[in-house]
């Protein structure tokens, strides 16, 4: 194991990345796992570090696109949102869906109340032609009333009188 490995484990660490950052940017340099592995437990325990001090170096942003290491941030970085976009757009297409769904809903709703409106109107019309039948029925009830009434009150007079005389005769007759 060489102390460059060690040293350049130091080094990524320096710059804020995790250990799983670490190990994917050493095997996408070419290093084999097993290889990083120790490096990183040497780096642990500081075994195999050169005596001086370690200073850790300022990044390089003029490395090729294999060494990078903040090129593989952005990609981790895009890859994330990405996959944080796809399932937005996906919830989306849920509330989409639902809010069709709704739509529908109220339409059928709509309708239903439009048809209730037009049968309550029908039914509206149909009680108020019973009624007005009805009414013109009571009138003709209350005129073949008032014909009645003036037929006794002609009739009554004539009728009480024959009565008296009806009465006086039974009478004569049981007297004599």
């Amino acid at each position: 194991m060489t102390t460059g490995l060690v040293s350049e484990v130091m080094e990524l660490r320096s710059q804020g990345l995790p250990d799983t950052l670490v190990r994917q940017e050493l095997q996408s340099r070419g290093y084999p796992e097993q290889q990083v592995e120790q490096a990183i437990s040497q780096a642990d325990t500081g075994v195999g570090m050169a005596p001086q001090s370690y200073a850790p170096s300022t990044p390089s942003y003029g490395q090729n696109a294999d060494g990078n290491i903040y090129e593989r941030l952005e990609e981790v970085a895009e890859g994330l949102i990405d996959e944080k976009w796809d399932e937005l757009i996906a919830e989306v297409k849920k509330i989409v869906e639902w809010k069709e769904t709704m739509e529908q809903a109220q339409h059928k709703l709509q309708n239903d109340v439009d048809k209730l409106k037009e049968d309550f109107t029908l039914l509206h019309q149909g009680v108020l032609g019973k009624l007005e039948d009805y009414d013109s029925r009571m009138r003709d009830v209350g005129v073949e009333l008032k014909a009645v009434g003036k037929v006794f009150k002609d009739v009554i007079p004539v009728f009480v009188d024959n009565v008296k005389e009806l009465r006086e005769i039974t009478g004569k007759v049981k007297k004599g």
